[in-house]
């Protein structure tokens, strides 16, 4: 590890330049912050799209991508234009580690319930004819998956059962202590990370297989064009994920079963940095999965400047 490196990065920092990567979130942020804040308006507040059992799942994934730009992203930014973390209390960095650990996990656990539930809308529907079979199959899990989430991470992470180091000269004031821990590390690596990922691949291939093989039995309608988007909508979702979260996560397995922390340090770290590209990038891929609502806009934005001439 270079002189330079120690005094300009630090040992938790992945090492590009503060000011490149405070223009880096800004320019990428904005964006994606006013993409994930217009699709929302338009699943909350356009009662065909609110009601459809499968959008219930998108509309929590927004509000947690939300909550990450404006908490992560924006105390990443300050971060790297002070050079430290602008508020030094534990409070404030439980807070970070909390939306920046526990909201991430949480998009995962998530798209794995999304995953299992597109088999039951597509191939069970029978299970949502009646309002308290949808309550039981889609609405409980959701409830369930939320509330064990943030429960665990708010312990996890506020009530730890280690001793908290703070570093205000890094970012997300270091790792939580139960990062370290042997016990709750595994449970972590396992639960929170190497579960879903591969739940979501799992049933993700699965969803194809069973569409496919179903696709050449029956005799194909609009309702299996609109299953269709369904499924592709989650895998273009599902992707955009594993492609940033399985290489973290197999580095993360790797140096937790035996390979010395040095091999890998440099890419550990782009790797956490650049993982913000998954609430940069959601908005875009969920907006492009409802193509209604980009015309709609598309033609409302033309007869405005139409109006104007």
């Amino acid at each position: 590890m270079s002189e330079i490196r120690n005094e300009e990065y630090g040992y938790a920092e992945v090492p590009i330049p503060k000011k490149t990567r405070f223009w880096i979130l800004v320019c990428f942020n904005i964006p994606a912050f006013i993409c994930a804040v217009f699709l929302l308006f338009n699943l909350l507040f356009k009662r065909t799209l609110r009601k459809e059992l499968h959008n219930p799942v998108i509309i929590l994934i927004l509000c947690l991508t939300i909550a990450i730009q404006l908490i992560d992203v924006n105390f990443y930014i300050l971060f790297a234009e002070f050079g430290r973390v602008w508020l030094s209390a534990p409070f404030f960095c439980n807070l970070w580690s909390f939306v920046a650990v526990g909201l991430y996990d949480l998009i995962a656990m998530l798209l794995t319930w999304a995953a299992i539930e597109r088999h039951l809308l597509i191939f069970h529907s029978l299970l949502r004819h009646t309002q308290k079979k949808r309550f039981i199959f889609h609405y409980l899990p959701l409830f369930i998956v939320i509330i064990y989430k943030l429960s665990a991470h708010i312990y996890l992470i506020f009530f730890p059962p280690c001793e908290t180091f703070y570093d205000y000269t890094q970012p997300w004031c270091g790792f939580p202590c139960y990062f370290s821990e042997p016990s709750l590390g595994s449970y972590d690596a396992v639960a929170n990370y190497f579960l879903p990922i591969s739940l979501i691949i799992i049933f993700n291939f699965a969803l194809v297989v069973r569409y496919i093989r179903r696709k050449r039995r029956v005799n194909l309608g609009f309702q299996w064009r609109k299953h269709r988007r369904m499924i592709l909508q989650l895998l273009s979702i599902s992707l955009l994920v594993l492609i940033f979260f399985v290489p973290m996560v197999s580095l993360f397995f790797a140096h937790a079963n035996g390979l010395p922390a040095e091999i890998g340090e440099n890419a550990q770290l782009y790797l956490y940095f650049f993982n913000y590209f998954v609430v940069f990038l959601l908005p875009f891929v969920c907006l492009a999965s409802f193509p209604d609502i980009i015309k709609q806009t598309y033609k409302y934005c033309r007869s405005i400047y139409t109006n104007s001439l």
